[in-house]
């Protein structure tokens, strides 16, 4: 499982992604996408589903953004919240970021308490290339 990541000294954001290759489960050519995030001493993680045309999407924007440093790929999450990321380019000149948020409820004893992270930092536009190279965002984008 190749791992996107974009990185900028010690604040990162990591996506693995495993596809649901069983063609008799409803949930076929969907994702289920595995987080890790670290952003200005804020962390967190998270395990989620993305529908496979999302992530289709995502992957598309990705390879424009990648080739004209303009525009964003943006990519939520099937539950509500879950996931909001946005790789945008932030400059007329190619300076890129990522950005978005991350959450789940945890469940207590008497009560149910949401958990989330935001995060937003920039990083050096060459992390694209090897972003689009990975397998999984190839495969997504067609």
């Amino acid at each position: 499982m190749t791992v996107l990541r974009f990185s900028d000294g010690p604040n990162f954001f990591e996506m693995s992604v495993a596809i649901e290759e069983d063609r008799t489960l409803q949930s076929f050519g969907d994702a289920y996408v595995t987080l890790k995030i670290e952003s200005k001493g804020f962390s967190g993680h998270n395990d989620l589903w993305v529908l496979g045309t999302e992530l289709a999407k995502f992957c598309k924007a990705l390879l424009v953004l990648e080739r004209d440093l303009k525009g964003a790929a943006e990519l939520q999450s099937i539950s509500p919240n879950e996931l909001e990321l946005n790789v945008m380019a932030v400059t007329s000149r190619g300076h890129v970021a990522v950005a978005g948020s991350t959450g789940y409820d945890v469940q207590l004893e008497n009560s149910t308490q949401w958990h989330s992270v935001a995060f937003g930092f920039e990083f050096e536009q060459t992390q694209l290339s090897e972003a689009v190279a990975i397998p999984w965002v190839r495969r997504y984008a067609g």
